[in-house]
């Protein structure tokens, strides 16, 4: 008995002492064939629109005689929500050396649905050719897309034809459909006036209306704000910005070199003030200003550009700051308070 326990003790000793084998290189070890195209995770998720779809084809096989030489895929894309790249050098398809080495590329095409496989998307075409591959497993392209509309972008395997060194067909495991979100990227914040409560005031005014301008290397858009003083641009492009914020009577505020990145769908740029008092538009609030209040004092009625928020755009009396459609010693005294401050101010509450 006590033999027989040794020899347990023994055997499993020895067990212990080898490393454990991983299914791949075991699979390889024995011999047992398999080949699979699978596509990779997407680079970014979720996909802005006009940011970029990043992914690879992978192809993977093991003992695979006299081993795969040639591939020809159809990839299906939906033309709702991405589209090709824009940008100048990139292909919807990047054929790279992981897979095959230096590949000799017989066709890279974009078709229409009426051409692919199934007829219902179009479709990148791609055959590939390249040294015999026994056991590899490597990038043998990388699709690039852009994304277009909002939705579920999905893409999908349509067809693949896999052959090894002597001309005949390979059995393989084919990728399933892949789906990304393309989602619109929102950049926003609030801009409010000194002078003016949350909702309208008894002139009609109220936080709407001051304009919000994104400049992007002397690329323009712009937005109202609405009674909040809320604002939001839907889908800025990529890049480094100034935004402004401004209204008559007020000094400008500005939030300079914000990136817009390709990842992030909510931007946020916090809230800001602007300041009263600059009523001639110089970025100064002087004895000019308070000059201009000094005659127009009294004046009852005046025009106030926010008192509809829903169009805007309308006259505005700029002597009167606050928007009370009177000219009175609220508008002075916003006034002499911010005396001798320049624009534009910094974005800060």
């Amino acid at each position: 008995m006590k033999m027989y326990r040794w020899i347990a003790i023994i055997v499993l000793g020895l067990s212990l002492g080898f490393p454990v084998m991983t299914a791949s290189a075991a699979m390889q070890q024995e011999g047992v064939r398999s080949v699979a195209i699978t596509l990779s995770p997407f680079s970014v998720t979720p996909v802005m629109i006009d940011g970029d779809v990043t992914f690879d084809l992978i192809f993977t096989v093991a003992n695979i005689e006299p081993g795969v030489a040639g591939a020809e895929i159809y990839l299906g894309y939906d033309p709702a929500f991405v589209g090709l790249p824009t940008t100048p050098g990139v292909a919807p398809a990047e054929v790279l050396p992981n897979f095959f080495g230096t590949s000799n590329v017989s066709i890279n095409e974009v078709l229409p649905a009426a051409q692919c496989p199934g007829g219902v998307s179009p479709c990148i075409h791609l055959v590939l050719a390249g040294s015999p591959q026994i056991t590899q497993t490597g990038i043998a392209a990388r699709f690039h897309f852009r994304g277009i509309g909002q939705g579920s972008a999905c893409f999908t395997v349509l067809e693949s034809n896999l052959v090894d060194a002597d001309g005949f067909s390979v059995d393989h495991t084919s990728a399933p459909q892949q789906c990304v979100d393309v989602v619109y990227r929102i950049t926003k914040g609030i801009t409010s006036r000194q002078g003016l409560a949350d909702s309208a005031n008894p002139g009609g005014g109220s936080q709407g209306c001051s304009v919000v301008t994104a400049n992007r290397a002397g690329v323009f858009d712009w937005v109202y704000t609405d009674i909040q003083g809320e604002f939001s641009f839907a889908n800025l492009a990529i890049g480094t910005y100034t935004f402004t914020g401004s209204y008559p009577g007020y000094l400008d505020a500005e939030k300079v070199d914000v990136s817009i990145p390709g990842n992030l769908p909510v931007i946020d740029l916090g809230t800001t003030q602007l300041r009263g008092g600059d009523v001639n538009g110089d970025k100064a609030i002087n004895i000019l200003d308070i000059g201009k209040i000094v005659s127009m004092f009294g004046q009852a009625d005046v025009a106030v550009g926010s008192a509809d928020p829903t169009s805007c755009g309308g006259r505005d009396e700029a002597t009167d700051i606050n928007d009370d459609g009177n000219v009175n010693i609220s508008d002075l005294a916003i006034t002499a308070g911010n005396w001798g401050r320049t624009g534009p101010t910094a974005w800060q509450p």
